[in-house]
């Protein structure tokens, strides 16, 4: 079943949550995510990641910035960059070799996101499941009592500044 783009939520303009999607979501550390996606980062997140003494050029794939389509909030254009990734292995540079995040605790919002996105729309937002999903850890379809729903999208709304 392909889960991507699936929407799990609404949010209205008074931020409650209406659930679309019962759903549970346990990170594995399998770090699929950060070996088989090209991960954007905006310039706010190089700041943080250089603010902890990480130079720029070991990180960012490329120096010069690309416009992206935003997957998240509104449907226009971001200026990213994409993080390095290791040679041989085509994993993010900051995998180490247990698959966790060397920089977990200000990882790039893209990371803190993933596997879902919120999307604007006519009546407030969407929360869904990423368009480029790569995760076997959704478990979609599963009893309200057991559902993350409604934590997940709280967690993606205290990530991501809604205007």
């Amino acid at each position: 079943m392909d889960i991507s783009s699936t929407p799990i939520a609404k949010i209205s303009a008074d931020g409650s949550i209406e659930v679309l999607e019962h759903i549970r979501f346990v990170c594995t550390s399998c770090a699929e995510c950060c070996k088989l996606n090209n991960i954007p980062i905006t310039e706010e997140d190089i700041e943080k990641i250089v603010e902890r003494g990480i130079e720029v050029d070991q990180f960012i794939e490329e120096l010069s910035p690309v416009l992206i389509a935003s997957k998240s909030l509104e449907n226009g254009l971001i200026k990213a960059y994409f993080l390095r990734k290791k040679p041989f292995v085509n994993e993010c540079v900051f995998v180490d070799e247990l698959n966790l995040c060397k920089i977990h605790e200000f990882k790039p919002s893209a990371c803190q996101l993933y596997p879902f996105s919120i999307r604007k729309e006519d009546e407030g937002y969407v929360a869904i499941v990423h368009p480029d999903c790569v995760c076997d850890c959704i478990e979609l379809g599963i009893s309200e009592e057991k559902s993350q729903t409604v934590e997940i999208v709280e967690n993606l709304l205290s990530t991501l500044t809604i205007n």
